[in-house]
């Protein structure tokens, strides 16, 4: 069989396996609960700059039950908190922390800590545990490189598979592995932590020509399913600038997020002459919501307004809101 031939069967087991583990997940409910005890919440956003990438995925604990991986395909339209609307590969060309966050909002859990490993690295790391198992064949460095070169539009899946290798070949990761880490102690502890870990890729869906989606509720059924929870709902915030300070939205971001809420829309305010917060709420029955977002905020004041009807909270960020 040709090169082509087999990662095209490669890459389709793997789209196979991917939509099995969503069906998985949406039956959720009727399973009894897994036991695996509490882990300390630590998620990394790891990033593989590859020919055919990059490549992103987060890695580790969300603090329920277990350690797992959901490889984030770039063609996903997401909102960038604090820049706008754009895809998880323009968030990857931003600041990393900036990235993280981006990735965070979609997910409905915060991310931790992020890394970025060479392909050069990746092929190091391969080779030092003497190859990994990809779709049934032992590859070497140098082969998976070139896997995930060939991948095309199976991109996702094919560095789930590697991934997934990876992760159970548990290659005993060093800081000298990472070429770019806001805190190497922690990632290394994330990633070795997460030896056999099992593998989700975050499914997409074109609504659009070129425009590629994913539902609040299929996030939720892939993180459930990857890290063991939260199995929340996690609540739509809109987000205005009321301040004038540029990329408020990503501050926000950052104190919300952890909270279960997430940005869905981030502009400007009419004006920017705000002085203090204010979270607006819809209804009478969403002050709690609205008294939950000021906590997280540490500023501002709760009203009751008329719903936007594309979400129950939003936030008028003043210029008492310091990030």
């Amino acid at each position: 069989m040709s090169r082509t031939g087999w990662l095209a069967g490669v890459l389709a087991i793997a789209v196979a396996a991917a939509a099995t583990a969503v069906v998985l997940a949406g039956q959720r409910q009727e399973e009894p609960a897994r036991a695996e005890p509490p882990t300390r919440p630590n998620l990394v956003l790891v990033v593989l700059e590859a020919e055919g990438g990059p490549f992103a995925a987060v890695v580790g604990s969300t603090g329920q039950r277990r350690h797992g991986a959901i490889v984030v395909p770039t063609e996903l339209s997401v909102l960038l908190p604090g820049q706008g609307d754009g895809t998880v590969g323009e968030a990857l060309g931003l600041e990393p922390r900036q990235a993280a966050t981006t990735i965070a909002n979609l997910l409905g859990v915060w991310v931790d800590h992020h890394v970025t490993i060479p392909g050069s690295g990746l092929a190091a790391l391969v080779d030092r545990v003497g190859g990994i198992d990809v779709g049934g064949s032992r590859l070497n460095g140098r082969a998976v490189l070139t896997f995930l070169e060939e991948s095309g539009e199976g991109g996702a899946s094919a560095f789930a598979l590697v991934l997934g290798g990876l992760l159970a070949a548990a290659p005993g990761w060093e800081q000298e592995d990472l070429a770019a880490a806001d805190s190497a102690p922690e990632v290394v502890e994330a990633l070795t932590a997460s030896a056999g870990a099992d593998v989700r890729v975050l499914p997409s869906e074109e609504v659009a020509e070129g425009i590629f989606r994913v539902g609040p509720q299929e996030v939720r059924a892939v993180v459930v399913e990857a890290f063991g929870g939260p199995d929340r709902e996690v609540v739509p915030v809109i987000v205005l600038n009321g301040s004038g300070e540029p990329g408020i939205g990503e501050l926000v971001a950052e104190r919300i997020v952890p909270g279960g809420f997430r940005i869905v829309v981030n502009e400007n305010a009419s004006a920017f002459d705000h002085e203090e917060t204010l979270v607006v709420v819809g209804s009478a029955d969403d002050v709690a919501l609205g008294d939950r977002v000021r906590d997280l905020l540490g500023v501002g004041s709760v009203s009751v307004s008329v719903s936007s009807g594309i979400a129950p909270v939003t936030i008028v960020v003043g210029r008492d809101f310091g990030g």
